[in-house]
């Protein structure tokens, strides 16, 4: 009986052992040194992109607004998708419009009435999805 009680709790103590020691060993130095060359070069990394002039920060900002090519249309609006987009039908197409953008929070999407005329005001994010940014009725 005593020889199975040994041979039991040798076969948990190295399956535990075994568990313990199982894992990424590029992870667990980053987990227990947060101080880390890794960490250091992220750091530095983004001192450098920030340290540029501020008219070069300005220009860059300027040019991600006009990458948002604003496009206005009439539509007509057909109703809500899920609470974060509505769908409209323009002459062309059917669109979906993420409705997340600050510019139409405080519109009551849920009490306009299907088929109502609009005009919508949306651009593409780069993953493509369609932001509106204006609605008018």
């Amino acid at each position: 009986m005593k020889k199975l009680l040994w041979t039991i709790l040798t076969a948990v103590t190295l399956l535990v052992i075994t568990a313990c020691g199982t894992g990424n060993d590029e992870n667990q130095g980053a987990e227990e040194n947060p101080d880390n060359e890794t960490n250091e070069v992220v750091e530095e990394n983004n001192e450098t992109s920030h340290a540029g002039d501020d008219e070069e920060a300005e220009t860059d900002e300027q040019v991600t607004e006009d990458d948002r090519a604003v496009i206005k249309e009439e539509a007509t609006y057909t109703g809500m998708q899920d609470p974060h987009s509505i769908e409209v039908k323009t002459e062309s197409d059917v669109l979906a419009l993420q409705i997340l953008d600050p510019g139409v929070a405080d519109v009551d999407f849920e009490a306009i009435e299907p088929d109502t005329p609009v005009t919508i005001e949306y651009y593409q994010n780069e993953e493509g999805q369609n932001i509106l940014t204006n609605i008018e009725f």
